[in-house]
């Protein structure tokens, strides 16, 4: 159940350094991130087949050294890890001074493969207790849900050629209208975050 990218890269400023895309899987971030002046490291547990991702490897133990990033992002990824707790972890550490952590994790999106959790407003600011939240927002809202469920009723009824216009016209209705009003969290589809690693002194 992924994301369009373009929600996640929208938070995301051009800068230098390198960035690491966890659970990155087909690499759709590559070409994006490096347009924004970063040099980009995609990381998985399992392979695709267009070579994808540069490297195979457990998020809940990063083989990475300490501080080596500017920029890590979770698109998708979140809810799959069995100890994210851990994980979040990791990021801190080898993310630089000041290195952002950008999330894009579903909430009241259907369950999908290897879920294994949902967070609230109030789990994701404890998990991220180390950070310092400087954005933490829902730019989708109930028509996504409506658009996903209107999707599946499609495929069942074979008519699956209609679920792509369906599925884009309801991320644009709730688009639209998020940008005029403030939509209440217990309602998001999704959560979008920015995070940053707060300086030592």
């Amino acid at each position: 159940m992924s994301a369009d990218p373009e929600l996640i890269l929208e938070v995301v400023e051009p800068g230098h350094g390198i960035a690491l895309d966890l659970g990155g899987r087909n690499g759709e971030l590559r070409a994006p991130l490096r347009h924004l002046g970063y040099s980009y490291v995609n990381m998985d547990i399992c392979p695709c087949k267009n070579g994808e991702p540069s490297l195979i490897g457990d998020a809940h133990c990063l083989p990475f050294r300490d501080r080596s990033f500017e920029l890590v992002l979770s698109k998708d990824t979140l809810e799959h890890f069995l100890n994210p707790w851990t994980v979040v972890h990791e990021v801190h550490r080898i993310l630089k001074d000041g290195g952002q952590f950008v999330i894009w994790v579903p909430f009241m999106h259907p369950f999908h493969g290897d879920d294994f959790y949902r967070y609230s407003p109030l789990g994701l600011r404890r998990l991220l207790g180390d950070f310092e939240i400087i954005t933490f927002e829902s730019p989708l809202w109930a028509f996504t849900i409506v658009g996903l469920a209107a999707a599946e009723l499609l495929k069942r009824l074979r008519l699956g050629f209609a679920q792509g216009p369906i599925k884009r016209s309801c991320s644009w209705l709730d688009r639209f209208f998020t940008r005029r009003q403030r939509h209440p969290a217990s309602f998001a589809a999704a959560y979008r975050i920015v995070a940053c690693k707060k300086n030592r002194i």
